[in-house]
C-alpha cells in the first residue's frame, strides 16, 4: 500500500466526514441514474463504492455488481445496505484498487467518482480503469477541473485554512483537458458531462444541506439541462469505449 493510499484509507475510514457533504452524493447519484437511464448491464463496477448509494439502484439493471473501496467502514455500510434478494450478484472488495488483478474488459460499465483527486496517479488510474471496460462499455468519472477559475479559488481558500489546520495531504490537481486526452489515447468518446461546483468555499455553514441542494439545482440545472455550465468546476463525465 503506497503512503497516499495508507493516508486515504485513515480519511474515509471517519464515515462521518464523508457523509456530512450528502447533497453532494444526491447530485452524483442523480446523475449516475440519469446516465445508465434505460440501460442494462452485464457487470458494474463501483469504485470507490463509499456506501454504495451510487450504484444500489443498478442492482435490478446488472447481472453482477463488484463495490470496491479501501475504506472497511465504508465497504461494511455498503454491503448491509444491499438488499438480501440482491446479495448473490454483488461482491464487496476491501483493497487497493491498484492492487487487483482484474482481467481486461471485466465490465461493461465502471463508476469512479471523488477518487482521482486521492490517488499517487491519476494517469496510471485512468489507463487502469480503460483496460477493464468492455468495447461499447461506459465510464461515469468524476474530477474537478485544476484549470478552472473556481478551483483556483478554493486553492486559494484552503490554503488560508492549512495555515490554521494542516491538511493530511495535498489533493492531485487534474485538468479537465489532461483527462480527456488520456481516454481519447485510451479508445473513449465524451457523451457527456454535467458541470457544477460542489462547494460553498467558506460560506457552507450557513446553509443545511437541502439548501445547497436546491440552490445548486437552481443555478446549475440537472443533466438533461445543465444551466450555466462554464461556471462549473466539477466534471461529472459520461466516457464510451469504441467498439
Amino acid at each position: 500500500m503506497t503512503d497516499k493510499s495508507i493516508l486515504v484509507k485513515e480519511l474515509f475510514e471517519n464515515t462521518a466526514l464523508y457523509l456530512t457533504y450528502d447533497y453532494n452524493l444526491r447530485i452524483r447519484k442523480e446523475t449516475v441514474d440519469a446516465y445508465t437511464e434505460g440501460k442494462t448491464f452485464d457487470a458494474v463496477l463501483d469504485m470507490p463504492c463509499g456506501t454504495g448509494a451510487m450504484s444500489r439502484s443498478l442492482l435490478d439493471k446488472t447481472k453482477k455488481l463488484s463495490l470496491v473501496d479501501i475504506s472497511a467502514n465504508m465497504l461494511a455500510i455498503a454491503s448491509e445496505n444491499i438488499p438480501e434478494t440482491q446479495r448473490y450478484k454483488t461482491e464487496c472488495i476491501n483493497d487497493d484498487f491498484f492492487k487487483l488483478d482484474i482481467p481486461p474488459g471485466s465490465y461493461d460499465l465502471v463508476i469512479c467518482l471523488g477518487l482521482l483527486a486521492h490517488v499517487n496517479s491519476p494517469e496510471q488510474l485512468l489507463r487502469k480503469i480503460s483496460g477493464i471496460i468492455k468495447p461499447g462499455g461506459m465510464l461515469i468519472i468524476q474530477n474537478t477541473d485544476a484549470s478552472h477559475f473556481y478551483s483556483h479559488l478554493i486553492r486559494f481558500y484552503l490554503g488560508l485554512k492549512g495555515l490554521i489546520r494542516k491538511q493530511p495531504y495535498k489533493l492531485n490537481k487534474v485538468k479537465a483537458s489532461f483527462l480527456e486526452q488520456v481516454l481519447h489515447e485510451e479508445g473513449f468518446r465524451r457523451e457527456a458531462a454535467y458541470r457544477y461546483n460542489q462547494s460553498f468555499l467558506g460560506f457552507s455553514n450557513l446553509f443545511s444541506n437541502e439548501k445547497k441542494y436546491e440552490l445548486t439545482r437552481r443555478f446549475f440545472g440537472d443533466t438533461r439541462h445543465n444551466k450555466h455550465a462554464s461556471w462549473g468546476s466539477d466534471y461529472t463525465y459520461c466516457f464510451v469505449k469504441r467498439a
